[in-house]
């Protein structure tokens, strides 16, 4: 959670964090990006130099623990900090595959807290109707930064991003009418999501995680640990579908959550927008 509150609060997509993709305590450092789009060659050269960066630091830190030796490079021993306890050369040849890139979000973050206003009270409305608890109207934060006409590149839609085969089994969703960019209709299917979500799953950590990885896919990996404990599934799951974004996506539920909750310590002089009434 504190990983995605600074990821949230601190860096602005220009930049992001290097770290290890299974223990998001180890933050080997922050980068600026060049200007440009993602994926554009500029930020694939300098993502490309660092990952490769720290691999060979890693590379070096198993050596100096293989041969007793102190790091030689200044990169080597920041490893050997980080994972101070954890440090075993079997533990860092796993790292070697475990450098991930994270772009920061604060700019998105800040304008989807202004533009939360206006879809806020709304969501707080219909997720009260059918007794859900107040907190889950954070999760657009998530998922679109509060903006109905978001698409992502594997064909979500709407502020609450679902999928064309989701969306249909609450709204309608075809050539014609796509309601998943309503934001009033959307909130309502949203809402009978998760609910059902919680009636299959029974734990609020599984049915919202669940909005990202299916319900079915969540009932397969509280079956295959034997426990409704997210934090036993998240770290010990494994499966070629339950990947980074399906076991974060909860913990980066509760860090918007906590960001929502007091925006001005995170981002002193925001205001939300006034709400946007429907007719």
């Amino acid at each position: 959670v504190d990983f995605w509150i600074r990821v949230y609060s601190e860096l602005t997509t220009l930049q992001g964090f290097m770290h290890d993709e299974r223990n998001l305590a180890i933050v080997y450092e922050p980068l600026t990006l060049p200007v440009g789009a993602p994926g554009s060659p500029p930020r694939r050269q300098a993502l490309n130099a660092a990952r490769a960066r720290w691999h060979e630091a890693i590379g070096e830190a198993i050596e100096a623990l293989e041969t007793r030796r102190a790091a030689a490079t200044p990169e080597a021993r920041r490893v050997l900090e980080l994972w101070a306890g954890e440090a075993t050369p079997a533990r860092l040849r796993e790292a070697l595959n475990e450098v991930r890139f994270q772009l920061g979000q604060a700019d998105r973050f800040r304008a989807g807290i202004v533009r939360s206003g206006a879809w806020e009270p709304h969501i707080a409305r219909t997720f009260a109707s059918l007794g859900l608890p107040p907190e889950l109207a954070a999760l657009p934060h998530v998922e679109s930064s509060f903006t109905p006409t978001a698409y992502s590149k594997v064909g979500a839609s709407g502020l609450w991003q679902f999928m064309r085969s989701t969306g249909r089994q609450f709204m309608r969703v075809d050539d014609i009418v796509d309601e998943r960019l309503d934001p009033y209709r959307s909130t309502e299917a949203a809402a009978r999501l998760l609910a059902s979500n919680y009636r299959l799953l029974g734990s609020w950590p599984l049915a919202i995680t669940a909005y990202n990885h299916g319900p079915n896919g969540m009932r397969r990996a509280r079956a295959a640990m034997g426990t409704d404990d997210f934090g036993i599934i998240a770290r010990r799951y494994r499966s070629p579908s339950f990947g980074f974004a399906s076991r974060n996506f909860y913990p980066s539920f509760l860090a918007a959550l906590t960001i929502d909750q007091d925006p001005q310590r995170y981002f002193p002089g925001v205001t939300r927008a006034p709400e946007q009434r429907s007719f």
